[in-house]
């Protein structure tokens, strides 16, 4: 895969998640410019278009709301043959974020 980000990533506590479209991902990564999340693969289906996101941090007390973003890339990452189940590691880019929304995300790095 090439290279496509224009801004560095900083990794994020364990517990970090993020909620879209009734469905919850567990945050990787984050940037100014996006996330990557895991998320099972039936989740993404809700996802098309521009959605917003709540991206939680207990740790770090981040509580942030409303963020908008839009898929640009997802991979299979692993699949349980016991459940059948398959998660994917998806990118998340980030639309126009407001002043408090991008303070809030500069909070990860």
């Amino acid at each position: 895969m090439v290279e496509h980000r224009k801004h560095d990533r900083s990794q994020v506590p364990d517990g970090t998640r993020a909620l879209a479209c009734g469905k919850i991902g567990k945050v990787i990564d984050i940037s100014k410019g996006g996330l990557s999340l895991i998320v099972l693969d039936g989740a993404i289906t809700d996802m098309t278009g521009e959605f917003s996101l709540d991206i939680l941090c207990k740790e770090r007390r981040i509580d942030a709301r409303q963020i908008p973003g839009k898929i640009i890339w997802n991979k299979d990452i692993s699949f349980s043959a016991i459940s059948g189940m398959v998660y994917k590691k998806i990118g998340v880019q980030f639309g126009k974020l407001s002043p408090a929304q991008q303070k809030q995300l500069l909070s990860f790095s």
